[in-house]
């Protein structure tokens, strides 16, 4: 047997088919072995082995036995001349195993290997080539001079930064993410120490290689990528605890004979000092909304008593007052989940604001204590109403989880029939929060679809015109090694590269994974047609029309005076009436407005079918807004369009309403 391939798996099931995936076309021309040891996953990952890769050795645990006890349950069974570790949430190129063979068998000495490893932006993963945490090199990184002199060999020793990626040397250590080993020196230096339960064993690993007189190599050769960490997502506070307990347990393994006792324990004192500081650091990152929140609502509160008393002096009689208001308003926002599931929704923001407000003036009836000034509630409210959803429009532009109902633009790129698929799902599964821009195909085809916007050769223009974020690489129409080739450019750009597996099941990234795949069962529980439901529909067409009819429409005609705007006749009701069309996504907002009369009157609804759709649904009214309006209509098929009213009429909620009209309105 040349190879002997060991994957220590728990719970990410997409990123393990993914890495299978690419290790068979890398090794399909060797003679090779692959074992997958799994960690009692609850996601799957098992049954996906059994049934999609029969030809797997799979070791199944019934408890989580950690990184290094697991791979030495393989190692013991392993048999080829070489042996590769790699991570689950690995991508390997074509050519990369026999490059690190090729490696390997030019020079005898080598007995630890490890390539290049990139992140999922093209950028160089740091621990792919680094030194032992010696007293001054851990010195150095936990005090951050390593990261403000990288270029400094004294300073920048522990990830070696001062050294050419590019280049191929001997190290004292590589990752264990992707760590190619030879049988002999496998032989000489022993398994993994089962002590390290995850995080340290490769390190100490590599300790004791080169202790056995065999070099650490790394080499530039080919790359892979790994996506960092995914595995401990499931368990994070572990996962760092377990981390800085390693470095504890290496410290004490190999410094701390001899005349290093004294620096052993300084270093064992700077890991624990760096513990504390990376939780307090996690948590801060955690807080950040709602540190926004407080700090906003604080300000706009104490804006609008300057306003109403001209002064600041009063501020003595409002001390107990403030916190408690203050924390009502958190407590309302964190309610309609807008530091969980829904962080960017903007209609939630409004209606939580409302809400705490409304819960506010109410204390002051009950608890004369607390009350004060309702004119500085009115003006709280308002500048309130601002803060909250305004942070959160600006914040959702850079990130993927656009709104309620996200609108994320993706390019999709690959065969023209499997991107024609994924296009569809995406179109229609609105909560992955993805709105497909277009398909780009590897090369230029005769037939006509209006969805192919663009080839791959011209991927970077296609990218900087449509300002996409992220790029859906089909992996089964593409190598490995031409996907990485753009990943420089893409991560310059700020774009994410994110992969669709063999079977069209799993959109994979860095922070994702999600789910594409249709859901078979199929609830007949219609939320549009509860009583509740529209009762509260049928209020809110009439208020929210009357105001719009009275403060927005008279900007219909001055709105509509561009040329993407044409005069259409809609029939409704056996009656022709005059609206506009556009084909202008952030211009759809006013096509409809002419109609608010027919929403009052109770012919339409502001949010429904959309009025051209052939045949509706029974006792679905159709609407000004709709979801597609906010999907890029023109590009739906029939199916899609009845699979997004379905959709709708399942989940619908004034909620929802709120989210179409306003994303709407933002040209979303």
């Amino acid at each position: 047997m040349k190879l002997s391939v060991i994957i220590v798996n728990y719970n990410v099931k997409a990123f393990l088919q993914q890495a299978l995936d690419s290790i068979q076309k890398s090794t399909k021309d060797l003679e090779t072995e692959i074992f997958v040891v799994d960690n009692h996953s609850v996601d799957g990952s098992v049954d996906l082995i059994r049934s999609d890769f029969p030809d797997v050795k799979l070791i199944a645990n019934s408890e989580n036995l950690g990184f290094a006890k697991a791979n030495n349950q393989a190692l013991e069974q392993a048999s080829g001349d070489f042996v590769w570790l790699l991570n689950p949430d690995t991508l390997v190129q074509e050519d990369t195993a026999e490059k690190l063979i090729h490696t390997m068998e030019a020079d005898e000495s080598i007995g630890m290997l490890g390539c290049k490893i990139l992140n999922d932006d093209g950028s160089l993963q740091l621990a792919c080539r680094r030194s032992f945490p010696t007293p001054w090199v851990a010195f150095t990184k936990l005090l951050g001079l390593s990261r403000f002199f990288p270029k400094s060999k004294l300073f920048g020793k522990y990830n070696l930064t001062h050294l050419d990626e590019n280049d191929s040397y001997e190290v004292e250590a590589i990752s264990g993410s992707c760590m190619f080993i030879r049988r002999g020196a496998l032989d000489t230096v022993g398994f993994l120490d089962d002590t390290f339960f995850m995080y340290g064993e490769d390190l100490d690993w590599c300790f004791r290689f080169r202790k056995g007189g065999w070099k650490v190599f790394y080499t530039a050769e080919t790359s892979i990528v790994h996506y960092k960490g995914e595995s401990s997502k499931v368990a994070a506070w572990d996962s760092l605890t377990h981390f800085y307990k390693a470095m504890d347990i290496f410290s004490k393994k190999h410094f701390s004979s001899g005349r290093r006792w004294p620096l052993h324990w300084l270093l064992r004192g700077g890991i624990l000092i760096r513990y504390l500081v990376s939780l307090m650091s996690s948590f801060g990152r955690n807080s950040l909304r709602y540190l926004l929140d407080i700090t906003g609502l604080l300000l706009v509160t104490l804006g609008s008593i300057y306003l109403k008393f001209d002064t600041f002096t009063v501020l003595d009689q409002y001390k107990y007052v403030l916190p408690v208001y203050l924390g009502i308003w958190v407590v309302t926002i964190s309610s309609f989940g807008l530091y969980r599931h829904y962080k960017y929704s903007v209609s939630r923001s409004i209606l939580a604001v409302t809400t705490g407000f409304l819960v506010n003036v109410t204390l002051t009836y009950f608890f004369k204590a607390y009350a004060f000034s309702r004119v500085v509630m009115l003006f709280s409210y308002m500048g309130a109403l601002l803060w909250v959803p305004i942070w959160r429009v600006i914040a959702s532009s850079r990130r993927t989880e656009n709104f309620e109902l996200g609108t994320q633009k993706v390019l999709i790129i690959g065969g023209l029939e499997d991107a024609r698929d994924i296009y569809s799902r995406l179109m229609t599964n609105l909560s992955l929060g993805y709105t497909p821009a277009g398909i780009v195909t590897i090369e230029k085809l005769d037939e006509e679809d209006e969805r192919v916007i663009g080839v791959l050769d011209d991927l970077i223009d296609l990218v900087q015109y449509h300002g996409i974020r992220d790029v859906i690489f089909t992996s089964d129409n593409f190598q490995l090694k031409q996907i990485f080739s753009y990943l420089p450019q893409l991560s310059q750009l700020g774009v994410k590269i994110k992969l669709v597996s063999g079977n069209l099941s799993f959109i994979v990234g860095k922070s994702t994974v999600e789910n594409i795949q249709p859901v078979q069962l199929v609830t007949m529980d219609f939320k549009y047609f509860h009583l509740g439901s529209r009762i509260m529909k049928r209020s809110v067409d009439i208020l929210l029309g009357i105001l719009l009819l009275l403060f927005v429409r008279p900007f219909q005609g001055f709105a509509t005076r561009k040329r993407q705007y044409r005069k259409t006749q809609i029939e409704i009701d056996n009656k022709v009436y005059t609206s506009f069309a556009t084909d202008v996504n952030g211009g759809k907002f006013w096509n409809n407005l002419s109609l608010l009369p027919l929403v009052i009157r109770g012919k339409l609804s502001l949010v429904g079918a959309p009025v051209d759709l052939k045949e509706t649904v029974a006792g679905v009214k159709q609407g000004l807004f709709n979801l597609e309006s906010v999907r890029g209509g023109s590009q739906l098929s029939e199916d899609e369009r009845y699979t997004l009213l379905n959709y709708y009429l399942h989940n619908h909620s004034v909620l929802l309403d709120f989210e179409i009209i306003i994303k709407s309105m933002l040209g979303r």
